[in-house]
């Protein structure tokens, strides 16, 4: 019969087990869906879109590799996860959170159409604002007949 040790460790063993497969099978561009989708719950989101900004995002290489892994590999307790202190973890995480945002709606069309809540926000292309021509904040004066 096993003593309470042996199963205490035993339960420890396969929970480093399980844990270890869940970030061996994450998804980097899985994760930065679970933040668009966490953070931007009241926007409609063209799915195609968010994932086309996904692999752009994890392709451009700008956010930590192992982070976005964790967040895919605790995705269930991550989308139930508020952050409401300020303690060292949940400010790192909600760092990573705006950096993925805003980095999404620079590159969509939500602020082109006037930051619109009832419209599909659409990806429009990575912003880069060392490379891009267009500023998705850049307000054309409306023309009047008459000049």
């Amino acid at each position: 019969m096993p003593s309470r040790r042996q199963f205490i460790d035993a339960m420890l063993g396969g929970l480093v087990v399980v844990s270890g497969l869940r970030y061996w099978r994450s998804n980097q561009e899985e994760a930065v869906l679970l933040v668009l989708h966490k953070r931007l719950d009241y926007l409609q989101l063209d799915p195609q879109g968010a994932r086309a900004f996904a692999a752009d995002l994890v392709s451009r290489r700008l956010l930590s590799p192992v982070r976005l892994k964790l967040i895919g590999a605790v995705a269930p307790l991550y989308m139930r996860m508020g952050l409401n202190g300020h303690d060292v973890l949940q400010e790192t995480i909600r760092h990573g959170e705006e950096r993925v945002v805003s980095s999404f709606l620079l590159s969509s069309d939500f602020f082109v159409n006037g930051a619109d809540t009832t419209r599909i926000v659409r990806y429009l292309g990575f912003y880069d604002p060392l490379k891009a021509c267009s500023n998705p904040f850049a307000r054309f004066p409306a023309r009047d007949g008459g000049n």
